[in-house]
């Protein structure tokens, strides 16, 4: 039967109406300034530990990226890589926190470092995402507004003067921000550092010397503003202290800003205690400055309404060098790391690269437009470039890998492309961030010759099928919609279209696959609905007793739901349309909730709250002792009610110095908030699991309602968990580094797959692809065979069939494991062999276990196919028809061509010769 392939109707979905929203503003996370040191103490680097630790850890560090789109969405991406495997370094999405209601735009963002002045202390170098703090503003926005970048929800906001704003940046010092807004003066607030009982305190007005500034002309505006380069001083109790010596610190002394009065001006920000801050006559010319930046040796940059981009002397404001770089304006800039690259772009849709080379007329330097590169089809909005840029050298970032920049815009795609410059591709040494661990150093790094990676722009599940009724859920941002794929070829009707009122964008959705019930949730409320057919449309009713049922149950007291709210992160049915299961938001806690069967019954009754007493700290899952107290220094065993898994997991190798306070004063970070990233509920409704943002992967029994397994932390959030059709329970883990892991829920422990097995062929499979995994769905094999499946694995723009054997793999682990004690281990009372004795054996148990097994069962190629270039922007594919695995299926597209033509005419330029 391996010869005879299975066929399928296929229904090709775009009637999914929803239009993304362009990117607006880019940014990685902030590199710190080095430790404040004198003359005296630069002069002994190394002996010191804060130096010491600076200068010995080499260990790769990436950054995450915070992504801002026009509809007031932020989204986190972080960067994935299999350093076991071949496969290509990404940044994927970990979440998206939806906007509220009160601010429904973000037009500029700013990153800061939570406390700059002890970061230092940290044994990494790289800011992670705890460590960051996050403001937003939107363009018709009188507030500025900070987000936590774990919860999604307003921390503070603070009123803006003269709204709306034109633009926001940051300090390098980390403890300023610099707004400008209708009014025709700058305005400062202080970011003061976190305090043991405040982890984000509340912005502060400046100092006394920077409440007031030089006025501008009543109708100029700034549109771009750029901080200096920060001098070591002697700290303010130094001065006015004698008996004090050796203490130094950061200052801001200056920023230059672009106008739209055609000019540029550099203000003199005075010391403390100094007069208000002046601006010197600036240089003006006939454009609008939208881009500026400052270069580590006080020299800057700017790119201007007329598409130039001019290098400009510091001290005199004179001229240096003049590129007519873009074809319109120049609307976007940013300076790469260590200040030798320079990258613009706008509306042309092109991004250049500007190189510092040693000048060919003398000494000196001069700068060089090396690449005009196009990577989007529409106006770019922002840059990012990873390593950030900071202007002193201190720490050198991943020295070994090329820059990376981001770009996105009206395209709605993010786009990343290694930008290395043209001296580093003759470099055996550097590597591209976005290549494979194991492949060949130097290739293709520089930006001109490297291959950019296009993103998806709608990739967090927001369509669902409705397998029995034939029905499919598409998420938007306030509402959803649902429509019916009739049989054969008789295309498809709406069937509802449902407004919904929020406090924020909608975080999650779900329909039962009987087509009867939907919920929808934004941060705070999750909504139930249950559907009725009227002829050819879909009547809801809202259960209205769902939120006063919650917040009565006594199962339920703990999590504070009148106050807290009830949104939830993930929401899933079980395949009977019996239960539904929540992951709130506000506790990471799970719910099973039992649905009435009766139409005419409203009552929800809740069946167990799944509390997960696990804990994340340093990075590991901690499960509290049976005295109630938590293990930090001890192993993570798989284990249930009382039964300790038979294999335990492996010691971690790496651990943290233990002098390493949080701002709890503690020595350990702790956290048990987490997002529930996925939920999968098996097909027999009997095993439910569920994943975070941590990593943490949690089975139990709906049965039993008991915690059967708690899985060792992956490194990474899974993409998708499923449980495949198979005579034993198997939960397959998807990771976006496109891999797969599999856990046997019989034997507690998870798989490893073979070198030779159907596992390891996949993956070599998937290695050759660019982008990440988005889902996996299964199909029953021929025969109806439980242990034979199809498995069909889904990207933004390519899809993958292959047939899998799980009965087979597991099979094979068994045998393996009763061999593994005469191969690997020595007899009880004899001696153990050689190493290259026990390689031998251990070779040809391999070779007996899995090159025979394969023909034994009559599998003798594994039929994988990779499908590049007929499916575009792949949103889900389901089953329509009979069931899961079963009947039709339907591939959801919602392709760039689609929505083109409801957005501004993009920039075109025609030339001779050209159509």
């Amino acid at each position: 039967m391996s010869g005879v392939s299975t066929t399928y109707p296929l229904h090709r979905i775009r009637f999914y109406d929803h239009t993304p929203s362009p990117i607006t503003a880019l940014s990685f996370a902030p590199l710190p300034l080095p430790p404040p040191r004198g003359p005296a103490a630069s002069s002994s680097k190394g002996k010191s530990r804060d130096g010491q630790q600076q200068h010995t850890n080499h260990k790769d560090e990436f950054g995450v990226l915070i992504l801002a789109r026009e509809n007031g969405e932020v989204e986190v991406w972080e960067y994935v890589r299999d350093e076991e495997g071949n496969i290509s370094g990404n940044w994927v999405l970990k979440k998206t926190l939806p906007p509220t209601l009160t601010h429904p735009t973000v037009s500029s963002i700013a990153l800061v470092i939570r406390d700059p002045l002890n970061f230092h202390r940290k044994s990494y170098s790289v800011p992670k995402l705890e460590d960051l703090r996050l403001f937003t503003a939107g363009s018709d926005s009188n507030d500025i507004t900070e987000r936590c970048l774990i919860t999604g929800r307003i921390l503070q906001t603070y009123d803006i003067p003269s709204p709306p704003l034109w633009t926001l940046s940051v300090a390098p010092t980390q403890d300023l921000l610099c707004l400008s807004s209708s009014s025709s003066t700058l305005h400062f607030l202080s970011i003061p550092p976190p305090t043991m009982f405040n982890k984000s305190p509340a912005l502060e007005p400046p100092p006394s010397e920077l409440l007031r500034c030089d006025t501008l002309p009543s109708r100029t505006r700034t549109v771009s503003i750029a901080w200096g380069v920060p001098k070591l001083v002697k700290s303010s109790d130094t001065v006015t202290n004698p008996e004090i010596e050796g203490e130094y610190e950061w200052r801001n002394t200056y920023l230059i800003t672009g106008n739209s009065d055609s000019s540029l001006r550099k203000w003199e920000l005075p010391p403390p205690g100094g007069k208000k801050a002046g601006t010197p006559a600036g240089n003006q010319r006939g454009t609008i400055v939208w881009g500026v930046g400052v270069l580590p040796d006080h020299n800057f940059v700017t790119s201007d309404s007329l598409g130039n981009v001019t290098f400009w002397d510091g001290q005199s404001m004179a001229q240096q060098q003049h590129f007519r770089a873009h074809k319109a304006d120049g609307m976007c800039l940013t300076i790469g790391p260590g200040g030798r690259s320079v990258f613009t772009s706008g509306p042309d849709q092109r991004i250049c690269q500007f190189v510092n080379v040693p000048s060919t007329s003398g000494s000196g330097s001069q700068w060089v437009l090396t690449t005009t590169k196009r990577v989007h089809s529409h106006d770019v909005r922002a840059l990012a470039v990873f390593p950030p840029y900071t202007p002193f050298s201190g720490t050198n970032i991943n020295p070994g890998y090329a820059p990376v920049i981001a770009s996105g815009g009206w395209d709605m795609s993010l786009t990343f492309t290694s930008a290395g410059a043209p001296d580093f591709g003759s470099s055996l040494l550097m590597k591209n961030l976005l290549g494979k661990p194991k492949g060949a150093s130097g290739s293709r790094v520089t930006f001109e010759e490297s291959f950019s990676r296009k993103m998806g722009y709608m990739t967090d599940g927001r369509v669902q099928f409705a397998p029995q009724a034939r029905l499919l859920l598409g998420r938007k941002d306030r509402s959803v919609g649902v429509w019916k794929v009739l049989e054969d070829e008789q295309g498809w009707e709406k069937v509802l279209e449902m407004e919904l009122k929020l406090r924020t964008n909608l975080t999650s959705s779900s329909i039962s696959p009987n087509g009867k019930w939907l919920a929808v949730s934004d941060l705070y409320e999750t909504k139930l609905f249950q559907l009725s057919s009227q002829g050819n449309a879909i009547r809801p009713s809202r259960i209205k007793s769902f939120l006063s049922t919650l917040t009565s149950s006594t199962q339920l007291e703990h999590l504070s739901i009148r106050s807290k709210g009830c949104g939830s992160s993930s929401i899933s049915f079980t395949n009977d349309s019996q239960r539904l299961i929540l992951g709130l938001v506000s506790s990471g806690q799970l719910l099973v909730l039992e649905l009435p069967q009766d139409a005419n019954e409203d009552e929800i009754e809740v069946v167990k709250c799944f509390t997960r007493e696990d804990k994340i700290v340093d990075g590991r899952v901690v499960k509290p002792k049976p005295n109630g107290t938590i293990k930090v220094n001890g192993d993570v065993d798989m284990e249930t009610n009382g039964h300790e898994q038979s294999e335990e997991s492996e010691e971690s190798e790496e651990s943290d110095d233990d002098d390493e306070e949080g701002f709890d004063g503690g020595s350990k970070k702790e956290e048990n908030a987490d997002w529930i990233s996925c939920l999968a509920v098996s097909d027999d409704n009997q095993w439910l699991a569920a994943g975070d943002m941590e990593g943490r992967v949690g089975i139990w029994n709906l049965d039993t309602l008991q915690l059967h397994a708690t899985l060792p932390t992956l490194p990474y959030p899974p993409t998708s968990l499923s449980f495949p059709p198979s005579s034993s329970p198997i939960l397959i883990l998807a990771s976006p580094t496109n891999t797969f892991q599999l856990y046997n829920l019989e034997q507690r422990k998870l798989l490893v797959p073979s070198p030779t097995g159907q596992l390891n062929e996949l993956h070599r499979s998937l290695a050759s692809l660019h982008t990440p995994l988005s889902g996996l769905t299964f199909a029953h094999g021929q025969g109806g065979k439980p242990g034979k499946v199809k498995m069909l694995i889904w990207g933004i723009d390519w899809m993958v069939t292959c047939h899998l054997n799980l009965d087979e793999i597991i099979n094979v682990k068994n045998r393996r494991s009763s061999i593994s004690i005469a191969v690997n281990g020595s007899p009880a009372g004899g001696r153990g062999g050689s190493k290259k004795k026990r390689a031998r054996e251990a070779k040809l148990a391999r070779d007996h276990l899995d090159t025979p097994s394969v023909a034994e069962e009559g599998e003798g190629e594994m039929e994988i196919k990779v499908i590049r270039d007929r499916f575009k922007s792949i949103l889900a594919i389901g089953w329509l028809g009979q069931g899961q695995g079963q009947g039709e299926l339907g591939v959801v597209e919602r392709p760039f061509g689609d929505f083109a033509g409801e957005l501004p005419n993009a920039f075109w330029s025609g030339g001779y010769g050209r159509s």
